[in-house]
């Protein structure tokens, strides 16, 4: 099976993945930078991060997650990703920021409300 070959960030364009809302997401992050979209469908349950690392991602790579959430759920992370559970307040915008560091993703900073 051909790879498929993407121009990454910053020369292309950074990736787009959007969210369920709920359970279990599993997301394939391949560029490096990824918004992770869990904005256009608001939660209405926990959601966890379970990302399928590509081979080829560099050292550095970023993830900007961005959940509303309809009450108090969760954005939990799973495979790939280290970092602390953010609770949601209900209609509201949280965003936080990830780095690869060769290995797996790791939260850099506490999740910030945006609105």
């Amino acid at each position: 099976m051909a790879t498929e070959q993407i121009v990454k960030w910053p020369f292309g364009p950074a990736s787009e993945v959007a969210l369920t809302a709920t359970g279990a997401q599993a997301l394939t992050i391949n560029n490096d930078l990824t918004i992770i979209d869990g904005v256009s469908v608001e939660a209405t349950g926990n959601r966890t991060l379970n990302l399928t690392i590509d081979s080829n991602l560099n050292a550095g790579a970023r993830l900007i997650v961005k959940s509303k959430t309809n009450g108090t759920e969760t954005t939990i992370c799973g495979t790939g990703i280290t970092g602390p559970t953010v609770t949601g307040v209900a209609g509201k915008t949280k965003v936080f920021e990830a780095v690869y560091d060769g290995s797996a993703f790791v939260v850099v900073g506490t999740a910030v409300q945006i609105d």
